[in-house]
């Protein structure tokens, strides 16, 4: 059935109201009261904001203290890291074949013409060992000939795609076509 055909019902009231439960009443308001808690509340609520606030700038305040820490202490460690690099050029620069023969030759050291081997296993030496003479001199090459192509360049005779050996004789000048003997 749909609503409109279906009968309704009206409650019948009579002129009474019904009686209050028992044990309830109301309660007057606290709003008209003069001296009430709203403006102690209201005061404790913008404490409470103001101290939020100041502890998040505070927060604020030390993280950028941290930030500007860690960004001097990258740049420290980026220049160390540049100093390392440059002293480990300069290690290697002085570790490079030409040098040590200079230093050798400015202590008077001379290349042995032959070379006698201790083996470890048996205690026997292998080979002649021969005194050094100061008349005999060194070759040191710095640079080698890469292998690659076949044919002579017209330049100074080496390979193609081959760089030049260069030498060191006993004043440090460098010689980049011919291999020049240290005395």
């Amino acid at each position: 059935m749909s609503q409109m055909t279906a009968p309704s019902r009206i409650p019948r009231t009579t002129g009474r109201r019904p009686a209050p439960a028992p044990g309830l009443r109301v309660v007057p308001g606290t709003r008209n009261r003069p001296g009430s808690g709203g403006a102690a509340f209201a005061v404790a609520c913008i404490a409470l904001l103001a101290a939020g606030l100041f502890s998040l700038l505070l927060i604020n305040i030390s993280m950028s203290r941290g930030s500007y820490a860690l960004h001097d202490l990258q740049a420290a460690s980026g220049e160390l890291a540049d100093t390392q690099d440059a002293l480990t050029q300069q290690l290697s620069a002085q570790e490079s074949p030409p040098h040590l023969a200079r230093r050798a030759v400015e202590m008077g050291m001379v290349p042995a013409p032959s070379a006698a081997f201790l083996r470890l296993s048996d205690g026997k030496v292998v080979g002649v060992a021969k005194k050094a003479t100061a008349g005999e001199g060194f070759t040191v090459v710095s640079q080698t000939q890469t292998p690659s192509g076949s044919g002579a360049s017209a330049a100074g005779g080496t390979k193609a795609g081959g760089a030049a050996p260069s030498t060191t004789d006993q004043s440090g000048a460098v010689d980049s076509t011919t291999p020049a003997t240290t005395r």
